[in-house]
Order: C-alpha cells, then structure tokens, then sequence
C-alpha cells in the first residue's frame, strides 16, 4: 500500500510568469532525444539571480522530451525557495513535512545530472534534491553549500567557572530575546517580511532556539577532548542568554566545566525540530550513482537513502569546504541507508565534521501494538523521528522479534496486506497465525530489506560520534578505510528501544583498516563495539543476535584501552591485528581490559599484537566468560 503523499505544485500559471530565459536546446519536442543531453549553456542560466525556476522546467522538458540528462556549464549557481515545487516527504530518521526542491527527480528512468564542476548554492529551507520512484540515475560533477548555515557558530573569548557562564563570539546570524538565544535561518526580504515576519519566524522555525550543542577544538578541527565534561548536546536549550553587544552573546552553562577560552561552540538547535533539509533524498529508487560530488553543508543528513536498491556513492564527499571558518559540516549523518536492498557501495569518500555518524546502514523494527487476529497486527512505530515510516508492502517477509531478548519468535512469515491507520499505526496481514507468537511490544523486523555493503577507501575523521553504524542481516565488508571519530569507530547495535535499529550482522568482514585515536569524547566505549542492546541475555543454548564477525588485519593508534568490546556473537575472530599506543591524549579509561567479549561462542583470538609508546611489546588484556 502507498504510504507517501506526493503533492508536487508547480503551476502552469507559475511556469508561465516566472520561468523566463528558459530555452530547449532543440526547436522540436517532436524529436527522440534519448541519446542527447539538455544542455543549460543556452539558457540565462548565468545571468539569473535565482535559478530554481530555470531547472525546474528544464527538468520537466527532459521528462518530456525523453532526454538522457541534463548537463550545467561551469558556474556558480544560488537556488531559492520562493519558485521551487513542494512534496511531502516522510524522511525516516529526518524531519517530515513539506520540502522545496528545485531537483524533483520523481518517476524519472535512465537519467543523469552532470553538474560539470559547479557550485549550487543553496538558501534557506530547501532539500536539494528529492529522488523517488526512479531507475538508473546518476548524478555527478557539483558542490553543495548553503549561504546561511542550519547551525550557530561563535568562539569562546571568556569563561567564568564560578557563575558558570562563558561569551561567545558569534560567527554566525543569531538572535537574543526573552533571555534566550536563536540561531536564525535566511528568509525572503520584502516590505511584509520587514513589517510582519519575525511574529512567524519562530514558529516556522526560522528563529530556533538553540537546542542540541557541542564544544569544537579550533586547532585539531574536531570535538573537544572528554567533551562529557561539556556536554549539552540533548537539553542545552535551556540556556540563560544575555547579548553583550552586536556579536557577542554570554551564556550560562548546564556543564560540568565551563569550556576554556578559544574552544568554539557550535549548536544545531532544538532536538526533533534540526533535521528538516537533508542534501539529498531516495526513496522507492534503484541502480543508483553519485560520483564525484561534496556535500559542504546540509541542515540535516547528507544523504539518506530509504526503501531502495544498489546504491553506489564513488567520492561522494562531506567535507569542510577549504578556506571556510566553519566547523561543521552536516547537521546529522553524511549518509545513511535504512531499509534498503541490493548493494550498497561507498568508496573513495570523505566523511569529516559530521555531527553525527559517517554512514548507518540498518533496518528499522516495527512494534506489535496490538493483535488484531489470528494473522492480523497492528504495529506502532514510536520514535518522532518514524512517523509514517514505511515499514513493508504485500510480499515482503518478516520475523516476529522478542522484545526483551531482540531473538527471533518466529519463522519467516510474508505480508499480505498493509493498512495504513494513521502517521504511527498500520495493521498487518500474514500468510499465518501468529496469534500465540506475537506480544505487545514485540519487534517485527523486514528481512526482505536489508542491504548487503562494500565500504572501502574511505577516511572518516573529526566527527562528532561515530564511523561506520552496521545493522543487517547480509554479507558486509569493510576494508582499507582511515577512520578517526569522537567516539567508537564502527558500532553494530541494534535495539527496540529509542531508534528500534535492526538487524542482527551476519558475514561481516573488517579488515586492513586503519583506527587512529577514535573515543576522545570520553564515552566509555570501544574502538569496535558490538552491543545489541537486549533487556534479558539468554543461555548460549537459545541463541545470540549476531554471527560470522571477523576484524582482522587492522591497525589500532589508540591513546586508551578500550579495543573491542562484543556481546552476544556466534562466530567472531579477532586476529592478526596491530595494536599501537599513542600519545595524543591523556587515557581515559586506562584500567578497562583491551578485549572484553561477553555471551560469546565460537570466539577466535590469536596473532594479534600490542605495541607500547616505548617500543616495548605487550599482551592485549582480555576479559571474557569464555570458557
């Protein structure tokens, strides 16, 4: 069953008035133009001070016309909101709502998007590009970058510990009232937006309050060291503000310390209202390609990928633009791919200055609400973040998921039918009784989608969180990548708690990768963390959440202890890995055991070193209940 609104609103009348300056390359729309390109070299493509309106009806004529692409001629292009078609759009992970794009790549088939080394500057509330219900699409050769940031930035010029405050040179718009502090987005001018706009601009969210916080090292270009000691990053919100002059704001802090002079603070805004204008949306798609493109700055996730198949990024880049001041990149994730199929590529890519992860490939687990019939449930999705989100069509195949323990209840079973009830709430159909299987707050896991990954040649680094988040069920590899985060760097979780994230690894390879001085943020973690977050851990008899994990070949440049932590695992081998202690912090947590492996079997330790800052070898320290 459809589960998406699209209201796509591009008027004639709107077309008729504003799209000017917009030519075909070709007089005769009569002709077959699937082997030629929509070239914007003959448009007023240069001279247009806003040009969403010039591509969006080049667009529609490449539909039309059957055109194989459409190509820009190098320049620096700025896209606005005021002339760009809305969809509705229910992001899973992002914000839902209305989004304008000015790239409404929607039903379009064996399609490419030749950016030719531009720059697309963007303005205001905007996603770049909405990609839905296409094939074989690429699109390639462009930079991405917003004029105003979805972010408030400003260097710390004093601190006071005892009345814990600290000022704030901002580098970014702001506005102070009411004894809060507002980072403030770009908004069309006009004599009513002059007169009549800032009463509105709160509520649609151009003045946000700042929310969700982190303290950034100016000299390493990456988190504060133990930024626990300065951590707001979920209720910062509640900060008193008092604008000192112009541009500097003083702030008093929920900290434990006050952060030191020179550190740089950077907020995104209030918590479930930040993610709203993510770079790049897929959903319903398949035989992607995105080559050769970075991602500057996004007011959300990078990318996000949702319900679709083989997806290849090759240098798809989430990088600091150079010469910038800024601090920050994407607002969540660079990428993240959730309930896809197929293969998912990521190679050659650059992942840095994230506020979040590098990429998170998983499935996502729906709650039994109730049960309805012998073959009958409804579920309930209940993180903000997952309304509407579109769990399963007829035919997919499902397991039943205890909720306490995250392990199987059930064999395959296969959807019959779907009825959407409302933005939380769909009853589903099954092939099957489940009446005495199923229980209120059990998982329900789509096992028809979950995506097997090569991640390769990438270098992840000064993000706030982790790498590499692995969650499915098919055959992964990760090989040959620098990754270098705040906090672990490559996490396999899974859980029916806060983002319900499915689904158990299995056949997961990690080797020849190389992980540099990853858990400064002084969350007590693991470079490598394996942690199915399960309320009950049954007797090995009954079963484990993941299977076939192997790490070896790596090298560790670690300043702390903590090496691999892993729960729950049938099949995992650790060896021939190369452990190096660094100095480039003070350890944190110097007494917690190298490897600590709990309810495992299967378990294979062997040929692995551990070289100290003297030169001198040692044995990694493990603790574990193997017997």
């Amino acid at each position: 069953m459809k589960q998406t609104i699209y209201k796509v609103i591009v008027s004639t009348f709107v077309f008729a008035v504003f799209f000017w300056g917009c030519e075909s390359t070709s007089k005769n729309t009569e002709q077959d133009h699937s082997e030629s390109y929509y070239d914007l070299s003959d448009s007023d493509l240069s001279e247009a001070d806003d040009v969403t309106p010039i591509v969006v009806e080049a667009l529609e004529k490449c539909k039309e016309g059957g055109y194989k692409g459409i190509r820009f001629p190098k320049g620096t292009y700025h896209f606005y909101p005021t002339y760009a078609p809305d969809v509705y759009a229910a992001i899973t992970n992002n914000d839902n709502g209305l989004k304008r794009t000015p790239f409404p790549i929607i039903n379009f088939k064996d399609f490419h998007i030749d950016g030719g080394g531009s720059e697309f500057i963007f303005h205001g509330k905007m996603v770049p590009f909405i990609i839905e219900e296409s094939t074989n699409i690429k699109v390639s050769g462009f930079n991405v970058d917003w004029e105003v940031p979805f972010f408030a930035q400003g260097t710390i010029v004093a601190n006071n510990s005892n009345a814990k405050t600290f000022d704030v040179r901002m580098e970014t718009p702001f506005l102070v009232d009411e004894n809060r502090i507002y980072l403030t987005l770009e908004r069309e001018d006009s004599p009513y937006e002059q007169k009549f706009g800032h009463r509105y601009a709160k509520q649609e969210k151009y003045h946000q309050r700042l929310g969700q916080n982190i303290i950034w090292d100016r000299s390493t270009k990456a988190p504060l060291y133990n930024h626990v000691l300065y951590s707001g990053f979920d209720n910062s919100y509640f900060f008193g503000a008092e604008a000192l002059n112009d541009s500097t704001v003083r702030l008093t802090s929920k900290y434990r310390k006050v952060p030191p002079v020179g550190s740089v603070f950077i907020s995104k805004g209030e918590y479930l209202y930040n993610r709203q204008n993510p770079g790049f949306r897929v959903f319903k798609s398949k035989d992607l390609l995105f080559q050769n493109i970075n991602v500057y700055h996004a007011g959300a996730m990078g990318l996000i990928a949702e319900r679709s198949a083989d997806i290849t990024l090759d240098s798809f880049n989430v990088v600091l633009r150079e010469g910038s001041n800024r601090l920050v990149t994407t607002i969540a994730d660079a990428t993240h791919f959730c309930n896809c199929k197929g293969l998912i590529t990521i190679k050659n890519c650059t992942f840095e200055n994230m506020l979040d992860d590098a990429t998170n490939v998983h499935g996502t687990y729906a709650r039994v609400k109730k049960i309805i019939a012998d073959n009958q449930v409804a579920y309930e999705t209940y993180h903000p973040h997952q309304k509407d989100y579109f769990f399963g069509a007829k035919g997919d195949s499902v397991r039943i998921i205890d909720h306490h323990t995250l392990l199987p209840k059930s064999d395959i079973l296969i959807i019959e039918d779907v009825k959407r009830i409302n933005e939380k709430v769909s009853i589903l159909s099954f092939n099957t009784s489940v009446k005495d299987i199923a229980q209120e707050f059990d998982g329900i896991d789509n096992v028809s989608w979950h995506a097997s990954a090569t991640i390769e040649n990438n270098t992840i680094r000064n993000n706030r969180a982790r790498g590499f988040l692995i969650s499915t069920t098919r055959k992964v590899a990760i090989r040959n990548n620098y990754i270098s985060s705040q906090m672990a760097a490559m996490r396999m979780s899974g859980d029916l708690q806060l983002w319900n994230e499915s689904g158990p690894c299995d056949s997961l390879l990690i080797e020849n990768n190389k992980f540099v001085n990853n858990l400064h943020g002084g969350n007590k973690q693991a470079v490598l963390l394996i942690d199915p977050e399960q309320e009950v851990v049954e007797d090995k008899d009954k079963g484990f959440y993941h299977k076939d994990i192997i790490i070896r070949n790596n090298e560790f440049y670690t300043f702390d202890a903590p090496i691999l932590r892993a729960e729950s695992v049938d099949g995992l081998v650790f060896e021939s890995n190369k452990v190096i202690q660094t100095d480039a912090y003070e350890p944190l947590f110097p007494n917690e055991p190298n490897l600590k492996i709990k309810h495992c079997k299967n378990v294979t330790l062997k040929d692995n070193t551990y070289t100290l800052l003297s030169g001198a070898n040692a044995d990694l320290t493990i603790d574990s209940d193997l017997e």
